[in-house]
């Protein structure tokens, strides 16, 4: 059976639209098979260590400008998953997370941009960070997308690596 995951493709949006329900942010539909998206979330997710201990305070609240992209299980023919930004947000544990939906769900029902929604670390596929400087780190699977489109000027908006090689967790 073919999945499909769809992936939110508002990019810099959530930084600055309002927080109101929208009809449907544009979505991407990517087999769950693609190789390179695969790979795109196999390394947000080694670096979501890295992101976490240096973006968050003491307290567990991610910085300004911070997101996480997040796979919800949904009830749907079409698909098994829907992944969206959520941000800001706030780990609780290290385990368990809340935060805000950045875009408006497609599969989601009764769950509208804007709402509080909890969720954990195994569910999390990607990160943002908008630093304060202007550098976009993360962003590991919107990087494939633009990629894909061909949009150069897009994709020179943000760091190589995805990372800063000054962050460290020690």
């Amino acid at each position: 059976m073919l999945r499909i995951f769809i992936i939110c493709m508002l990019i810099m949006a959530p930084l600055a639209a309002p927080l109101t329900a929208q009809e449907g942010d544009p979505t991407v539909g990517v087999e769950a098979t693609d190789q390179t998206m695969n790979n795109a979330i196999a390394a947000a997710q080694q670096s979501l260590p890295l992101f976490l201990c240096t973006a968050t305070n003491a307290e567990g609240y991610g910085p300004e400008g911070g997101f996480l992209k997040v796979q919800v299980p949904v009830k749907s023919r079409e698909i098994e998953h829907e992944i969206i930004w959520v941000g800001p947000f706030a780990a609780w544990d290290g385990e368990n997370f809340a935060g805000i939906l950045a875009n408006q769900p497609n599969n989601m029902p009764g769950f509208n941009r804007g709402d509080q929604f909890d969720f954990t670390y195994d569910m999390i596929v990607d990160w943002s960070w908008r630093y304060p400087t202007g550098a976009n780190y993360g962003d590991y699977t919107t990087r494939v997308l633009l990629s894909w489109a061909g949009d150069e000027a897009a994709l020179a908006k943000y760091t190589t690596p995805p990372f800063a090689q000054e962050w460290s967790c020690e």
